[in-house]
């Protein structure tokens, strides 16, 4: 039984593995990862408080908007109704261009709230987060 339930969660772990840079999850206060137990609480706590992937989509919408249109201290916000929301507020753009943003997200009672800073690669073409 043991044995299975190791293969049922490095499954679950493997499937996690091509997850976006970004961390969906709002859960807090994981335990330790010292036994299996542990292990598997944490990954059915972290996959429950995941928003779902139309607020990702909402979420990126907001973020793509802030690093072509906004200007400092604006924001751009975003919703599903009745599941999630949330806030993407640009605080700064430095002289190489990084542009800096305050995020905000809410999912189930639980709230999320990190910085994050995209600088564009003339070379790729591309944004870069940092």
């Amino acid at each position: 039984m043991q044995r299975m339930l190791i293969l049922l969660l490095i499954s679950l772990l493997a499937g996690c593995a091509n997850t976006p840079t970004t961390n969906f999850s709002v859960a807090t206060n994981y335990q330790a990862n010292n036994s299996v137990a542990a292990l598997g609480f944490n990954v059915i706590k972290r996959n429950h408080y995941t928003v779902p992937k139309v607020a990702q989509a909402e979420y990126n919408r907001c973020v793509d908007f802030a690093l072509r249109e906004m200007q400092v201290s604006e924001q751009c916000t975003w919703e599903v109704p009745g599941t999630s929301i949330g806030i993407v507020k640009l605080v700064q753009i430095d002289a190489t261009g990084c542009h800096y943003m305050f995020n905000t997200m809410m999912y189930r009672g639980k709230q999320k709230q990190w910085q994050e800073t995209a600088c564009y690669s003339q070379s790729g073409k591309q944004w870069n987060f940092q």
